[in-house]
């Protein structure tokens, strides 16, 4: 018998993650995947999905609150007494897994002490990103999604037996480079109403401020009276809060490029793939960024990268060779300036974007990160 691997998420998406998310994405991709070990995985609740399933041979447990609880015991009296963590901790005790993998878990760890101290069961808390909260639990794993997260926790009074990075993945089967697409992309452009002469700048991911969508929009206003070129802003707007003040803050700062620029929204997970298939460029340019599965989708579909040379980013692209590093001092100037030699220069296009493609292809693939998964499980008999 195979032993079993139950992967719990934090109470924000269900898997597989019906909108984009990142953390929830990682677990679906690897599980299916694994061969060596029986995989389970628990995450929140979602009409469109049973309670329970067994599928792409993953077992499924999503964990439902009524409105009435979250309503009474979540929101009013604060007491959530079937709280999201003590439901996972009955799942583990039903399950009995030989190694618990936590995804984003540091809030609710210390609640799921015992029931994870059983003997011979292996414990790892495995971090996409940064977190204030650090909890007392000792694990026996510490993960990060790049070696830059895991020099971030080092430095913090987590107790792990042993720290690794895990990277995330493409599936390269569904995120072809254009230039073997040919078909598709001209009619997801058509759809979109680009032209066949324009050369479209993409941004990718949350507007929110640590993304730098400032840098992005300043660089389209520079380059306002260069012809046939656009730029599309892709992510979710949020209704409310911080985010959603940033966001109105970004579409003022784009009013006076009218149509060269153009804001899309959220792109569902199954149709992402096609996204890619819009643009000529893609430009990263966060303030901060643990990996970004943005600019590893972009590599894989061909398309040259203008990032940050920051967090998990300076892990993946070489500057020259497979993507370009944004220069410090003003951003939004050395990336309108990156993307006039981009339109000018065809064979710097075609050498980074080969290059991007073969990189993501021996290091990226599900396959790869699956079979790194399975070793490091192995690691920890």
């Amino acid at each position: 018998m195979p032993k079993k691997v139950l992967m719990v998420a934090g109470p924000f998406h269900p898997v597989p993650p019906l909108r984009g998310a990142a953390v929830e994405t990682w677990m679906y991709e690897v599980s299916k995947r694994l061969t060596s070990f029986e995989p389970h995985i628990v995450s929140i609740a979602d009409p469109f999905y049973p309670a329970r399933e067994h599928k792409d041979g993953i077992f499924f447990y999503r964990i439902h609150f009524s409105r009435l609880y979250k309503r009474l015991f979540q929101k009013l009296t604060k007491l959530d007494p079937l709280s999201y963590p003590k439901r996972v901790a009955q799942i583990i005790a039903e399950v009995d897994p030989d190694i618990v993998h936590m995804h984003q878990f540091t809030r609710w760890l210390d609640q799921m002490a015992k029931v994870i101290r059983k003997e011979g069961m292996k414990t790892i808390l495995h971090m996409h990103n940064e977190s204030s909260v650090i909890p007392e639990t000792e694990v026996d794993a510490f993960v990060g999604c790049s070696k830059f997260i895991v020099d971030s926790y080092n430095k913090t009074p987590l107790k792990s037996k042993r720290f690794s990075h895990l990277y995330c993945g493409v599936d390269l089967t569904r995120f072809m480079p254009f230039w073997k697409v040919q078909p598709l992309r001209e009619e997801v452009r058509r759809r979109f109403g680009i032209g066949r002469d324009e050369f479209i700048c993409l941004y990718v991911g949350r507007i929110s401020p640590e993304k730098g969508v400032e840098h992005f929009i300043q660089s389209a206003l520079l380059l306002q009276e260069t012809d046939n070129v656009r730029f599309f802003v892709v992510g979710d707007i949020p209704e409310k809060g911080e985010r959603r003040r940033y966001a109105d803050d970004m579409m003022r700062m784009a009013a006076p490029l009218g149509d060269k620029i153009k804001f899309v929204g959220d792109f569902p997970p199954r149709k992402i793939h096609l996204l890619y298939l819009l643009g000529d460029l893609l430009v990263l340019p966060s303030n901060f960024e643990a990996f970004s599965m943005v600019g590893i989708e972009a590599m894989a579909t061909g398309l040259p990268v203008i990032a940050s040379q920051k967090g998990g980013i300076t892990e993946y692209i070489i500057d020259g060779v497979n993507g370009l590093f944004i220069n410090g001092g003003v951003p939004s100037k050395d990336i309108a300036e990156k993307i006039k030699t981009l339109t000018a220069d065809r064979r710097l296009r075609e050498k980074l974007s080969r290059n991007a493609r073969t990189t993501i292809e021996e290091e990226f693939s599900w396959e790869k990160i699956a079979s790194d998964v399975e070793r490091f499980y192995s690691l920890l008999e």
